[in-house]
């Protein structure tokens, strides 16, 4: 294998490393005790966000955009932005869990797993069409971090009212049809 060859395979390597994140993330909630589990979910889940804008680009860079990779990228996508951020609001707050927050991360899945798929199936080089997985998983995640951090999650009506519209507003803004313009697209 020569160098060149090994270089075009940096790109997906970052994606499994995106990948390994969202799963470390989605675990950890489930291990023992720590003081500060829902920062450190949202911690991981900001990495996995660096390392799928680097897989992205380095692909775009190196010319080593392949199908394989755009599949990869979107199983981690879906674990590290999909669910890693609903099992975290989700952590939050079990005993304020309603139908209205099951249902609302049920449609978040949805969207996620839809948007996905229209990507995979379009050419968005230059633009996204909706609001891309990445950042909505970022948005929940640092959503699920600020409530963790101001403690509103003791208010289970704010938590069972706002988590829900949270999740459809993210939702509906993923499968829209706007054009978000790609980070350094000319």
């Amino acid at each position: 294998m020569n160098k060149n060859s090994l270089i075009k395979r940096i790109p997906n390597v970052l994606t499994l490393v995106n990948m390994t994140l969202g799963l470390v993330a989605v675990l950890f909630l489930f291990g023992q005790g720590h003081p500060h589990k829902p920062l450190v979910v949202t911690g991981v889940i900001l990495l996995g966000g660096i390392a799928d804008f680097f897989d992205g680009f380095l692909a775009r860079k190196l010319n080593a955009a392949t199908e394989m990779g755009k599949q990869l990228d979107s199983f981690a996508d879906l674990l590290t932005f999909g669910i890693a951020p609903v099992s975290l609001v989700n952590y939050l707050a079990p005993y304020s869990h309603s139908v209205l927050v099951l249902c609302a991360s049920l449609i978040y899945m949805a969207a996620s797993a839809y948007r996905l798929a229209r990507y995979n199936l379009g050419d968005f080089s230059n633009h996204f069409i909706g609001l891309p997985i990445t950042a909505a998983g970022i948005i929940l995640a640092v959503y699920g971090a600020a409530l963790y951090h101001w403690a509103v999650i003791e208010l289970p009506g704010v938590y069972g009212v706002a988590t829900p519209v949270v999740l459809v507003v993210l939702s509906v803004m993923m499968v829209s049809k706007v054009r978000v313009k790609r980070v350094g697209a000319k």
